[in-house]
């Protein structure tokens, strides 16, 4: 009997603490998405902002570069287009998540996998339709190489050796 109690009260003391502990974690997840916006704060427990994030990412480069204003503002829409077809060609259609703020734009890339994807995804499809979406997804990777091929090329002819070499260093170019 003694044995009986004792073992009722052990579990009564461990669901007890069991609900205390979750009843302090609410609060935690309280404040760390307090407005519920969805977004998830950063390390520093600050909202993340991909828009901020790109104005960092191109003061960054600037400074990198040691340019002036008149220097960046013919440099930086070079930058965003070499840029914008790294990250076309870096994209899997649905495969990843859409930053909150991004472009809700579809590149000729993505959308050409999503269709790959539909097709894939149909089991009545025939080798003939999956043959016809990957030669598209293939067309659509090598414009999209021209197309960043192109756009670094433009750049490079605006920069100095040194900055080639920074931006190299920084992924831009190759």
């Amino acid at each position: 009997m003694k044995l009986k109690k004792n073992l009722i009260l052990l579990t009564a003391l461990f669901l007890m603490q069991a609900f205390l502990a979750m009843a302090q974690e609410a609060p935690a997840r309280e404040r760390r998405f307090p407005d519920q916006s969805g977004q998830r704060p950063d390390r520093s427990g600050q909202r993340f902002d991909p828009q901020q994030m790109n104005e960092r990412y191109f003061a960054r480069i600037k400074e990198t570069l040691a340019v002036g204003d008149d220097e960046w503002e013919v440099l930086k829409p070079k930058i965003e287009k070499v840029r914008a077809a790294q990250m076309n060609a870096q994209r899997m259609g649905g495969m990843g998540r859409r930053q909150p703020g991004a472009s809700a734009d579809v590149s000729p890339v993505q959308k050409a996998v999503q269709e790959l994807q539909t097709v894939l995804a149909n089991k009545d499809a025939t080798p003939r339709d999956i043959s016809a979406k990957l030669s598209v997804l293939r067309e659509a990777r090598k414009n999209n190489e021209k197309e960043l091929s192109e756009a670094r090329k433009e750049l490079r002819e605006l920069l100095t050796q040194k900055q080639e070499a920074q931006l190299v260093m920084m992924g831009l170019l190759d």
